[in-house]
Order: structure tokens, then C-alpha cells, then sequence
């Protein structure tokens, strides 16, 4: 495996440029004066023609690392997202921006569709984010009329190995998709990833060359903690003190979609003003909740596992589980989703035996509730990093809070 550098830009690479015009680009189009030196890692072996693949925090600017190439070349930048709001949020800003952007998803009409496929196809269309499902149609559209892809990033690149919803299986042939559109560059992006998962997604994505680019994944502004209660209207109390107490937004995850819709009921009889969110609410009720949320207007949303992923939302002060997660993996995603301004705030987890999950817990995952020792190098540890001091965990005596970053 390659491990990254900046000084191979050779002619297979299929933009033009390279660093001097990405740095150019970052200021013109996105209004910042320089890159984070995660982002120069990646871009500096993407920029050339190498596949990366970039396990990278939330809130890192890991979209930038695909978007700024897409200016970059004269081809098609395919974006593989499973999330409908996310790629409408991000086409919506690149237009903003005067970047020739579309997605296909399944709120879109046949006719709406065609046109896009038209435009993709004669070169009007820079940048085209594709939900999983409509991933296969796109690729033979694109083989039957000789089009291109210039690049193909994959978000959310976990799926590949965690999730077992309706497109997993498209993520599993992903590696075919791309041997079907001739092997373009390829980013795979995530903000967790074990080493185990690293090796499952080059493996997949047929990558064996691809270069690694990661961070730590310690987030010090964040505070780990678990509860123990005895039953959920224990469960229940505790979740609306911490409502009450903590300003500012909350996350709280629950394992189903009835039990998301029974905790918002609850606290909307308690004033509290909440929205819950997951797979059984249509897509503009969804995407209402998410802007509701965005702007401040709804500070707290109860849902599953799929709400979340690369929502920029700064601000959220507390993530809270009713109930175990499965696996650590989707808990430090879930959890990750706080404190991304940098400023501190806190994750729990409020668990019972009694839980249905328990029994579905990963061991590890049930060791992090269960044993007697610093949870943060217990999560840090099963990302393959070690940690000399815990900048905040139940276990562990508290340090003062971490100031903004």
C-alpha cells in the first residue's frame, strides 16, 4: 500500500494543476485562505491519479477533497452518497457558488432525470451526487453512451461493512461499478473507520494501491459517559432533565422508529420542542425536521442510526442513546455528531439489561458499558490509536472543560 506524498503528479492523472490551483480554487469558490494539512494530504495523491482512501473526523472538510478535483477536470466527478438530504443540501451551496452540480435520487421524475443524465453526458454537469439505489442505471446509461467518470468519490465509505439497510447491497458491488466505468480515481471517505474496516473497503473497492490518509481520532472537546437505569420511565426522566439542564441542541438515538416517535410525544407533552426522524417518515418530512433543525428552530431531534451523517451542525451540545448501540464503529459515528465547533459537550449512553439490544450488542461494544476502565482509550484503542491522557470520561477524574478550538 502507497503511502501519501505530494511529489508524483504524473500525466495519467486526469486534472490539471494540481496543488497551486486546488489551493487557487479553495479561496475563489469556497472563500478559505488555506487547506488543513489533512486536506493537503489527500489531495496531494488524488491530485496525481491515486485512490484515497481518508478516515477523517467529523466536521474534518472531507467533502472539499472531492469537490475542489471536480473543478479540476473536464470530466464527470461521480459522488456516491446515501443520504437524499445531504446531497440536496450540498448541490444547493455548490450552485450558490457557480458550481455546475446535480444529484439522482428518488424524488425525482423520470423527465427530471433524463435531463440530468443529458447534461452529465454532453459535459454541463461538473459534479453528480447518486444515491445508491440509482447507482447501477447511471453506470449503464453512462457505458451504452461512452461517458466518463473523471472521479469517483464514495461517502460514507463504512457501508460498505456496517450497515444492513436497503443499499448495502449496492455498496458491496461498488467495486464493480467502478471496474465497469474503467477504473477511475477513487476517494473513499469516512469519519471512523477500524482496521478491519479499512481493509474490507480497499478490498471491495478494489484499491490494493490506494493511499491511507488519517487523523487521530481522539475528539478532546467530548466527554464519554454511561448510565444505568432501571426502566424507561427512569430512562425518560433522566433524557428530559438533560434537556432541561444543557443548553443548546440535542441528538437523542433510539434503536426504533416507534420508540423515536414515542420519546418526541413525550417531550413535546413536556414543552420541550422536538422532532423525531427516520427511514418510516416521508422524504420532505425529513428534510423539513433536518432544516428545522439547521436553523435553530427545533433544538432537539429523536431518531435512528440514519440521522446525522455529514449534517453540519456545529453546535450540538449533548448526543444521548436510549439503549446500547450495536457496535463501537456506529457509536463513535452517532456520538461524533457533537461538538463539532470544538467546544465541549457531552455523550451518554442510558442502558438497562432489560434492553432488547443488550443481547445484539458486538462484545466490545458491551465491554465499553461494562468495564471498569477509561472509556475513551477503550474507544481509541479499537481504532488502533492509543491515548496517553483522557481528556474527559466518566471513569476517569474530570479535567477542566476544553475551550473552543
Amino acid at each position: 500500500m502507497r503511502t501519501p506524498g505530494l511529489a508524483f503528479f504524473g500525466p495519467m492523472s486526469p486534472f490539471t494543476g494540481g496543488l497551486p490551483r486546488a489551493r487557487a480554487l479553495l479561496a475563489e469558490r469556497f472563500g478559505h485562505p488555506v487547506f488543513r494539512a489533512h486536506q493537503v494530504r489527500v489531495l496531494g495523491p488524488l491530485l496525481a491519479g491515486q485512490s484515497v482512501l481518508a478516515v477523517l473526523p467529523t466536521g474534518a472538510g472531507k467533502s472539499l477533497c472531492y469537490q475542489l478535483p471536480a473543478l479540476m477536470t473536464e470530466g464527470l466527478t461521480l459522488v456516491v452518497s446515501p443520504l437524499i438530504s445531504l446531497m440536496q443540501d450540498q448541490v444547493s451551496r455548490l450552485r450558490r457558488r457557480g458550481v455546475a452540480a446535480a444529484y439522482l435520487n428518488s424524488l425525482l421524475t423520470a423527465a427530471e432525470r433524463r435531463t440530468i443524465l443529458d447534461a452529465a453526458l454532453d459535459g454541463s454537469i461538473r459534479l453528480l451526487y447518486c444515491a445508491p439505489e440509482r447507482l447501477g442505471s447511471l453506470v449503464r446509461t453512462l457505458r451504452q453512451a461512452g461517458g466518463s467518470v473523471s472521479l469517483l468519490a464514495v461517502d460514507e465509505a463504512h457501508c460498505i461493512v456496517e450497515w444492513g439497510n436497503e443499499f448495502r447491497p449496492v455498496y458491496r458491488q461498488l467495486g464493480k461499478y467502478r471496474y465497469l466505468l474503467k477504473h477511475p480515481p477513487t476517494l473513499a471517505l469516512t469519519g471512523s473507520a477500524t482496521p478491519a474496516t479499512r481493509a474490507e473497503i480497499l478490498r471491495v473497492l478494489r484499491l490494493p494501491e490506494a493511499a491511507v490518509v488519517m487523523t487521530s481520532f481522539d475528539r478532546p472537546n467530548l466527554a464519554f459517559a454511561v448510565e444505568r437505569v432501571s426502566d424507561d420511565r427512569n430512562r425518560f426522566a433522566r433524557i428530559r432533565r438533560l434537556i432541561r439542564d444543557v443548553p443548546g441542541h440535542t441528538i437523542v438515538y433510539t434503536p426504533t422508529r416507534r420508540l423515536a416517535e414515542l420519546v418526541t410525544r413525550a417531550l413535546l407533552r413536556m414543552g420541550v420542542r422536538a422532532a423525531p426522524y427516520h427511514a418510516g417518515l416521508c422524504a420532505a418530512t425529513r428534510r423539513e425536521v433536518l432544516i428545522e433543525f439547521l436553523r435553530d428552530r427545533v433544538p432537539v431531534v429523536v431518531a435512528t442510526s440514519a440521522f446525522g451523517m455529514g449534517i453540519d451542525k456545529p453546535d450540538v451540545r449533548q448526543v444521548l442513546h436510549w439503549g446500547t448501540p450495536r457496535t463501537l464503529e456506529s457509536y463513535y459515528q452517532e456520538a461524533g455528531r457533537a461538538g463539532r465547533d470544538g467546544a465541549a459537550a457531552q455523550c451518554l449512553i442510558l442502558w438497562s439489561p432489560a434492553d432488547f439490544a443488550w443481547a445484539e450488542c458486538a462484545p466490545e461494544m458491551r465491554a465499553y458499558i461494562a468495564r471498569p476502565v477509561c472509556r475513551r482509550r477503550m474507544l481509541l484503542a479499537y481504532f488502533g490509536e492509543a491515548v496517553r491522557h483522557c481528556s474527559g470520561c466518566d471513569r476517569c477524574p474530570r479535567p477542566p472543560s476544553p475551550s473552543a478550538s
